[in-house]
């Protein structure tokens, strides 16, 4: 008796469809994997403000003595000797010592642990040898003409109090800044 077509033991099943399942696998594997390190590279970093940049004129930014600070409306039109913050202090300033010229990078930054925000200017080695003499002369003078206006288009946005020479190039202005705020300062001065 003759078999024909018979075959003994079980079907042979066709390799492709398990091929197919295992290179499938192999590619979600793959992606999964580059999902999860650009999703802790993402989580990793700080949260971040805008890129830093220049101020875009000379005027963007001055840093000016404080002659005299007081209470008090701010002349209309504005005056290039009497400047006022958004508190309603009339300052009265000196000739403008650095400005945005001198700025090489502007940037909203936090400290780490800190929650407040504040906007770092990096200065150039021009502008860092006039900040540590301005700030080197301001420190041995006593209030207000040891304060340094750092002015912002019309407006005093810091006129801290130099108590000491501040060398490096790096100015900090703070005031409890949120980093809406800080970055919103940050694009005034790089326009």
């Amino acid at each position: 008796m003759a078999r024909y077509g018979m075959q003994y033991g079980p079907p042979q099943r066709s390799r492709v469809p398990l091929v197919l399942v295992a290179v499938l696998g192999l590619v979600l594997i793959v992606i999964l994997a580059v999902g999860g390190v650009l999703l802790y590279q993402r989580l990793d970093e700080p949260d971040s403000a805008p890129p830093a940049t220049k101020p875009s004129t000379a005027d963007a930014v001055e840093f000016r003595r404080v002659l005299k600070s007081e209470q008090g409306q701010c002349p209309s039109p504005p005056s290039d000797t009497v400047v006022c913050d958004a508190n309603g202090f009339r300052y009265t300033v000196g000739r403008v010592e650095l400005n945005g010229a001198h700025v090489t990078e502007v940037k909203a930054a936090q400290n780490e642990g800190d929650p407040t925000w504040h906007v770092m200017l990096n200065l150039n080695s021009e502008g860092a040898e006039a900040f540590t003499r301005l700030t080197t002369d301001l420190a041995k003078k006593q209030p207000p003409l040891n304060q340094i206006a750092i002015v912002v288009g019309d407006q005093v946005v810091a006129a801290p109090t130099v108590q000491s020479a501040i060398p490096g190039g790096k100015v900090q202005i703070s005031s409890n800044y949120t980093k809406k705020t800080a970055e919103e300062l940050a694009r005034r001065i790089t326009g």
